[in-house]
């Protein structure tokens, strides 16, 4: 006699049908940490990135008298990283300032002899065309005053620019340059800083198989895995990093030659255990509050 079976018992033992499937899709791989297919249902490959990376570089030409890091050494945000030859730099301020005084006072004296000529010319004593010239003079003054300053903080920048400071925090590269060299603007970067604490971890999985994650838990969207989800990262056999964290985005796009999307994630990393570079291992908890 056959037996009817409801239809919450068909739906039942089709979605565990479908989890069983999705556990053996490629990218799938058993090991001691997820063989508990409730904790770690699914396995990736990822990767380290540096979530913020900067080139240090100088603004201005000279030869650089000092350097004031280690490679891989950690420097903070504004700290000095190399230091250039002022002597040019605080002369061109100095000329430069000389050169604001003096305009400033032809500026008074040509503001002076204006008001000098209004009255004369109240009086009769003076012509249209000598306030007019008065006036032209004031006015070329005024503008040689505004000149003179602008190119005073053009100075004043490239002296300052004679250290090179640190624009974020990281831990920085060797550089290529010593002591003695002569660094020309617009030459490549003097070192490199990456940021350590969060970094980017990168993974990728197989899209088909997020598609089929959505049909078993009745998820409307990729953005709603992601919410759902929960990473952890195993760095070596014998190691699971004590820090979690929850995907951020994924990509537009799907892979043409595996079929798979890439999904990264901030990584708190306070230790500075993490590198970028570094190849890890992703597991995803998927439904965990």
């Amino acid at each position: 006699m056959t037996r009817n079976v409801p239809i919450s018992q068909k739906a039942a033992v089709s979605r565990l049908f479908l989890g069983i499937a999705i556990l053996f899709l490629p990218g799938f791989v058993d090991s001691p940490a997820a063989q508990d297919a409730t904790q770690f249902p699914a396995e990736f490959a990822g990767r380290i990135e540096a979530l913020n990376s900067h080139d240090v570089s100088n603004l201005i030409e000279g030869v650089i008298t000092e350097v004031h890091f280690k490679p891989g050494q950690f420097v903070e945000a504004g700290d000095i990283l190399f230091s250039i030859d002022a002597g040019t730099y605080e002369l061109a301020v100095e000329t430069q300032r000389f050169k604001t005084v003096q305009a400033e006072t032809t500026l008074d004296s040509a503001r002076q002899d204006l008001d000098r000529i209004k009255e004369l010319n109240a009086r009769g004593s003076a012509s249209d065309v000598q306030m007019l010239k008065a006036e032209v003079a004031l006015s070329l003054g005024e503008a040689l005053v505004e000149q003179s300053k602008a190119k005073l903080k053009v100075a004043e920048r490239d002296l300052e620019n004679t250290s090179i400071r640190a624009p974020i925090g990281g831990i920085i590269s060797r550089s290529d340059v010593n002591p003695g060299a002569y660094v020309e603007t617009g030459r490549g970067p003097l070192a490199r800083i990456d940021q350590m604490d969060p970094v980017r971890l990168s993974y990728t999985v197989p899209y088909v198989a997020r598609i089929e994650q959505l049909a078993i838990d009745d998820l409307r969207s990729p953005r709603e895995i992601l919410d759902s989800v929960t990473l952890r990262i195993r760095l070596s056999d014998t190691w699971m990093y004590a820090e979690t964290t929850t995907p951020d985005n994924l990509s537009s796009r799907v892979d043409v030659t595996d079929g798979t999307v890439t999904i990264w994630a901030e990584l708190a990393n306070p230790s500075f255990h993490l590198r970028p570079g570094m190849r890890v291992t992703v597991f995803e908890e998927i439904g965990k509050d």
